[in-house]
C-alpha cells in the first residue's frame, strides 16, 4: 500500500552501511517509521532531507513488516537558525522527541503534528526561546495526548488550589495537603503552567517559565513516555538559551 502524507522527522537511526529508519510524525498516522535505502550514501540526496525538525512531503509504501519504505521526499521546510545555535538545537531536538513519545503509532495525530510544526518555526523566530517556550509545548502535548495533570484544582477534591500544595502523579496532578502527599508545588507554580497551555506559543516568552522546571517532563515520564534524550544535555550545560 502506497500513501503521501506531510511529516517532520523526529529521529533516525543508522542501519547496515547506507540505510537509515527515519522517525516520523504525521497528522493521519501518527508515529511512523520508514527505511530510508541509501540514505547515508555519498550521493544520496536525502541525508540532508532527513534530519530532526524537517518538515517532509513523504510518499510511504507498506509491506508485511511494522517498518515501511521511504520512496519519495519533498522538503517542505527545514531548521536553518535552530541547527546554528546550540541551544535552539538542543530545544528542537526536545520538542520533536518530547511530541514523538506522546503520538500513538499509526493513529491519528493532527493535534500534535501541528504542535511541533508551529515549535520548530517559534525557534526560527523567537529572539531568545526558553524554558517557558519548552513548557508551553510539554503542556499542550500532554493536553493533546489526553494526559493533562490538574494545575489548578486539586485533583482530589476540585477545589480551586491554594497554598500549602503538593504533586502527586499518581493522584492525576496537584493536590492540597489536607488531599494526599506528594513532592512540593505551589499554587503560583499550577497557573503559570496552566496560563502556558493556554496560551499560544508565540507569547509563551511573555509569561515567563514556572518555578518547577521539568514538572510536566517528569510527569510524562511517570507514564512511561520516557525522558528526551535532549533532556539531559540541556540539564547538564545548565545555561539559559541566549539570543542569535
Amino acid at each position: 500500500m502506497t500513501s503521501k502524507t506531510d511529516a517532520i522527522v523526529t529521529g533516525t537511526v543508522d542501519v547496515g552501511e547506507s540505510s537509515r529508519i527515519v522517525r516520523l510524525l504525521t497528522p493521519e498516522g501518527g508515529r511512523v517509521s520508514a527505511i530510508a535505502n541509501g540514505a547515508r550514501g555519498a550521493s544520496s540526496k536525502l541525508a540532508s532531507a532527513l534530519e530532526p525538525g524537517t518538515r517532509l512531503s513523504v510518499t510511504l509504501v507498506r509491506g508485511r513488516g511494522e517498518l515501511a519504505y521511504l520512496r519519495g521526499v519533498d522538503v517542505i521546510s527545514a531548521p536553518r537558525r535552530a541547527r546554528a545555535d546550540l541551544d535552539r538545537l538542543l530545544l528542537l531536538g526536545y520538542g520533536c522527541e518530547f511530541c514523538a513519545a506522546l503520538a500513538p503509532e499509526h493513529h491519528e495525530a493532527e493535534k500534535l503534528h501541528g504542535l511541533l510544526a508551529v515549535f520548530v518555526d517559534r525557534l526560527e523566530v523567537d529572539p531568545a526561546p526558553g524554558d517557558a517556550t519548552r513548557q508551553a509545548l510539554e503542556a499542550k502535548a500532554l493536553t493533546f495526548a489526553g494526559l493533562a495533570p490538574a494545575l489548578v484544582r486539586c485533583a482530589r477534591c476540585q477545589d480551586p488550589l491554594v497554598d500549602p500544595c503538593v504533586f502527586d502523579p499518581d493522584a492525576g496532578g496537584a493536590l492540597h495537603t489536607r488531599c494526599g502527599g506528594g513532592a512540593a508545588f505551589d499554587a503560583a507554580s499550577g497557573a503559570r503552567l496552566d496560563a502556558l497551555r493556554r496560551t499560544p506559543l508565540a507569547s509563551s516568552e511573555g509569561i515567563g517559565a514556572a518555578s518547577s522546571p521539568w514538572l510536566l517532563a517528569d510527569f510524562a515520564r511517570w507514564h512511561h513516555y520516557g525522558a528526551p534524550k535532549a533532556r539531559s544535555v540541556i540539564e547538564s550545560i545548565g545555561r539559559a538559551p541566549r539570543a542569535t
